[in-house]
């Protein structure tokens, strides 16, 4: 048997091209979205609509101090349609264990969470799809959907040898899409890949 692991970075592909990555900490988030804009070739009152959404979203993962995160933007049209978002966090259990803290975590009046316990290449992971409500920024909430994936790689520990966990989430807001999206999130969580040394 191996002990802990800790010297390891983790590394995940969107799985598809439609995936833009959101700036970087030191990266200018207007500047980035004007490039963003230039790269999907959207010019006119499109570009100054377009360009003010990733703003705000990039500002908005920005203060979440995420990891990574990304916008998938199909078409520049529709605007950001979803985003991937990950980060390490504690483990604070096994998957069973935390399972069982997710079913009961749901968002009084919403249907509850749909939590397994799956298999990906990276580890052990506990899936939670669910739906929440978010302040929308003009005073009034917004129903989202989210697809969580925490994935436990095993041996995996930080630098006080502390199990960690890596939480990958993509959120979206046409719930009527909702199993197209949480197909997306499953392709991406299996592309997550852990590398060690």
């Amino acid at each position: 048997m191996t002990g802990p692991i800790r010297n390891w970075a983790y590394d995940v592909e969107p799985p598809d091209d439609g995936w833009i990555w959101a700036p970087g900490p030191e990266d200018d988030i207007a500047a980035w979205a004007q490039a963003t804009c230039a790269g999907l070739f959207v010019t006119g009152p499109a570009e100054v609509e377009l360009a003010d959404q990733l703003r705000s979203v990039a500002r908005r993962l920005r203060e979440r101090d995420l990891d990574t995160g990304a916008l998938w933007i199909p078409d520049p049209v529709y605007g950001v349609l979803a985003t991937l978002v990950t980060d390490r966090i504690r483990a604070s259990g096994t998957p069973e264990e935390l399972a069982a803290e997710y079913r009961t975590a749901a968002d009084p009046g919403l249907a509850p969470p749909q939590v397994a316990v799956v298999e990906l290449p990276a580890g052990p992971a506990v899936r939670v799809r669910r739906l929440e409500t978010v302040a929308n920024g003009l005073g009034a909430e917004q129903l989202i959907e989210t697809v969580t994936h925490l994935v436990l790689p095993p041996g995996i520990v930080d630098a006080d040898d502390v199990p960690t966990a890596i939480e990958l989430v993509v959120t979206w807001t046409l719930l009527q899409e909702g199993d197209e999206f949480a197909e997306m999130a499953d392709e991406a969580a299996g592309l997550l890949r852990i590398t060690a040394g």
